[in-house]
This record gives C-alpha cells, structure tokens and sequence, in this order.
C-alpha cells in the first residue's frame, strides 16, 4: 500500500540511546508503553513518538501490546556494542520502504535537501496534513537523520546534501605521518573499512583515526562512501600498491594540488631557514588557531615529515631549507 500510517519522528540518535537502556528482557516479548516508559525513565510523549518511529522503520508492531520485529530485535541488540553491524540493518530497513525511496531519488535528483522540503515531499505524496513548519521540520530532520547513519546522504545544519559539504580550505591540521597515512591506505586496500574495523586493525583510537582519515580525504586517497565507512579514492588504491619511488611522486602531486598548496607557497615567498618553532607559527596563523607551544611543534613535526617525504626541503645545519 502506498501510504504510511507512520513515518519517523525522533532522529536515529535519540532512537539508538533510548534503545540501548530498554532491558533485553524486552526485545523478545510484548511490552506496553508504560513499561518502556518505566523501564528507560523517559516521558510517555517521547516514548510515543520513538515507538511510532520503530513502526515506520518497521521494527516494531502492535497497539496495546507492542513487540519487536525480528530486524527490531537484531537492531536493538546491536546498537549497543557494534554500531556499524546495526547500521547495515538499517540500511536494509531502508532498502525495502518507499517513502525513503521517494526522499533519495528526489536527493538524486538536486543534490541536497533542506529538512523543510523533505516533510513537505513527504505531505504531497502521503496526503498528510502537516501544516505546522516545526512539524514539518521534526519529521524532515528525523528521515534525514536516518538516511545520514545510513550512508545514503550527509546530513547537517538542516540540510541533507548526496555529497558531504567539505570547508573552503579543504584541509585539517597535519595530523599524522606519511608512514601512517600509508599504513592506513595499505589496510584499507583493496575493499575499504568500517572505521571502527579500521582503528582495531591499525591499533588507534576511533576520534585520533578520525582526524588522520581526514588529512588523507584532504590529499584526495580516501573518501568517506557513507558514515563510518571509508574507502580508497583510484590514486588512493594507486599509492598503496604502488612503488615507493612512485608514492612519492603521487604524494607529492597531491600534496600540490591540494589546500595545503597555500602553506607551500608562502614558504617559497618568505624564503629563510625553515625551523620546527617557525613552522608551528605559520601553521598556527594559517589555520587561525591559539596553539599551544606543544601543540604546534607536533603539527609541525608533521607537516614537516610530508615536506621532506615529498623532496621540498632538504635538512640544513640549525633547520632545513627549501630544495631549490
């Protein structure tokens, strides 16, 4: 049938927290709102409207007495120890209900949506009455929210965009070496990686990881496919097989070709013997941050190593120098 009685109203993250304090107990038997209510200490208006949203996602059914659905049970179980084993149940919720096919195929078709125009699609098509904005807004960014876990779309500020918004400079601080960005590029050949997958292979914590995946998005290796999921761009698969008198070369070209090219060019203009402490500053003055001594040196030790691994400078007494 081609309406919905339900359609989701929290977003996925209050979903998954009150999912992860309903005692399992509950997961394979019927259960009424009050005692969900009861058992997470949330109010019977928020429980209301997280089951109608288990029901649009169709993991959960019932009136009075209410029970998980097989795919509700997996979910509910998984979200509390592997996130993106849960994540791949949704997304297969999400491959089989129309109206998250209506909502991507119109995201395909302009590239992003604010969360206004996802509730108004979603009263056009489904006859719904939603005149209120906020009403609007709350089931937009709960369907956006979802699509967003799910890796069909990239959601924030309002709006759910099919490419995720990247800053104008397009480059994080240096935070690892080039031998660790390799490494990285090496475990996630040939196939890609869930990050947290990733973090245990490479022995990093997931928020460090995260910032050092961004660096080598930055240098056009990897590319983030969908949350929590990333994989090798062609020159990323390239320069992890590759030689190592061509990494470098590749390396090089990216780092050129990217928005750490600014940072270069200002080295050539001010010329000079190139120190740890100078290059800390400039870091610190190009990203406009208020470092502390500490921290610039370790972006700068950084920075530096994929300077003298590309050939731009060449270690001198007292510093290094740019290669003429």
């Amino acid at each position: 049938m081609k309406d919905s009685r339900y359609f989701p109203y929290l977003r996925i993250g209050k979903v998954n927290e009150i999912l992860k304090e309903i005692p399992e107990e509950y997961l394979d038997k019927e259960f009424t709102t009050r005692d969900i209510a009861n058992a997470t200490g949330a109010n019977t208006t928020t429980i209301n409207n997280f089951i109608a949203t288990l029901k649009a996602l169709k993991f959960m059914t019932g009136r009075r007495k209410l029970r998980f659905t097989e795919p509700g049970t997996r979910y509910a179980l998984l979200i509390r120890a592997e996130d993106g084993a849960a994540r791949r149940v949704l997304e297969e919720q999400v491959n089989k209900i129309e109206y998250f096919d209506v909502i991507k195929n119109k995201l395909q078709e302009r590239g992003k949506l604010t969360i206004f125009e996802i509730g108004e699609e979603i009263v056009r098509r489904y006859d719904k009455k939603w005149t209120n904005p906020l009403t609007l807004k709350t089931y937009g960014a709960a369907i956006a929210s979802i699509l967003d876990f799910t890796g069909f779309g990239h959601y924030r500020s309002g709006i759910l965009r099919l490419e995720e918004e990247t800053a104008e400079m397009g480059s994080p601080a240096p935070y690892l070496s080039v031998e660790k960005m390799l490494r990285i590029l090496e475990v996630l050949f040939p196939m890609g990686s869930e990050i947290h997958e990733l973090a245990k292979e490479i022995g990093t914590n997931e928020r460090r990881l995260s910032q050092e995946l961004a660096c080598c998005r930055a240098l056009g290796f990897v590319k983030h496919s969908r949350r929590g999921f990333y994989e090798l761009t062609a020159d990323g698969r390239e320069i992890a097989r590759c030689s190592d008198g061509l990494r470098r070369r590749l390396f090089t070209e990216h780092l050129y070709s990217s928005g750490y090219k600014k940072l270069i060019e200002r080295l050539y203009t001010d010329g000079g013997k190139l120190t740890l402490r100078r290059l800390g500053e400039m870091l610190a003055q190009e990203f406009n941050k208020d470092w502390s001594t500490v921290t610039k040196r370790t972006y700068a030790k950084k920075f530096l190593n994929w300077l003298r691994y590309s050939g731009i400078v060449v270690k001198v007494q007292g510093g290094y120098k740019l290669r003429e």
